[in-house]
Parts: C-alpha cells; sequence; structure tokens
C-alpha cells in the first residue's frame, strides 16, 4: 500500500513538473530574448501610460499579457526574465489571479453557450479595480 502510494505520487510529481517545464522555461527565454532586443522596449513604452495608473513601468505589462494569454506559471516566468520591484510583483500578482487565463476560459464559455464578451469584460474590469484599490492602499500606507 504504502509503495504504491509513493509510486503514484511519484509519477504525478513527474507529470506537474513536466507541465510546468514545458510553460515556464519557453516564456522565459522568449522575454529573455525580447530583453535584447527593441521590441520590448517598444512595448514598455505603448504600455508606460497604462501601467503608469497602478505606479509601474511599461515593463510589468509582459506579465499581465502573459496572464491572460496563458496562466499563473508563464508570469512567474516573465517576471523573473524582466526582474521588476517586490511593488511590481505585488501588483500583478493581484491583478493577474483574477485576469488568467482568459482567452482560454473565455473559448470554454462560448462552447457551453454562455457570453464570453461579458466573462472578458467582467474580469478585466475587476482586475483594474483591485489594482487601482491595491495602489491607492500601498500609496497611503507609505507601503510604495
Amino acid at each position: 500500500m504504502l509503495a504504491k502510494s509513493i509510486k503514484n505520487g511519484f509519477i504525478s510529481g513527474i507529470k506537474c513538473s513536466w507541465f510546468l517545464i514545458k510553460v515556464i522555461i519557453p516564456v522565459y527565454f522568449f522575454i529573455t530574448i525580447l530583453k535584447h532586443t527593441p521590441v520590448l522596449d517598444w512595448l514598455a513604452t505603448v504600455f508606460a501610460p497604462a501601467m503608469g495608473v497602478f505606479n509601474m513601468s511599461g515593463e510589468a505589462a509582459i506579465p499581465i499579457i502573459s496572464a491572460i494569454a496563458l496562466d499563473d506559471y508563464g508570469v512567474i516566468a516573465a517576471i523573473k526574465a524582466i526582474g521588476i520591484s517586490g511593488y511590481s510583483v505585488t501588483m500583478i500578482a493581484v491583478m493577474t489571479m483574477i485576469s488568467h487565463a482568459i482567452i482560454i476560459e473565455a473559448a470554454i464559455l462560448r462552447k457551453m453557450g454562455l457570453s464570453a464578451t461579458f466573462f472578458v469584460s467582467y474580469r478585466l474590469i475587476g482586475s483594474v479595480i483591485a489594482g487601482f484599490f491595491l495602489n491607492i492602499l500601498g500609496v497611503a500606507l507609505g507601503l510604495w
């Protein structure tokens, strides 16, 4: 019984590790390569005004976009590759926990016959509101 549990746990651990490796390593390398090209600077410039609302640099939009397109593990890789402040990591974590994997989940909702537009709008607006209020709270408390 114990040997079977250990074997099942080991196999589950390997499967989980393989899933994480397949997501995190490609995203990390992609963002790292982008850092050495003008593309990341261009994206940072484009998103700087929107991210300025949350007191973050334009580069902080990359992990958020990664979360919307992929999942939370891509966010971790993007954060590591970009190397941003603890404040930005906190803001990104809060915002992406609300708005992660929207594209994938919207496709699933559409297949179920539900309104993907409402779902996407609801989560994106919720993410922005949460980030906005967290920023106000952090400034008021002198945390950032």
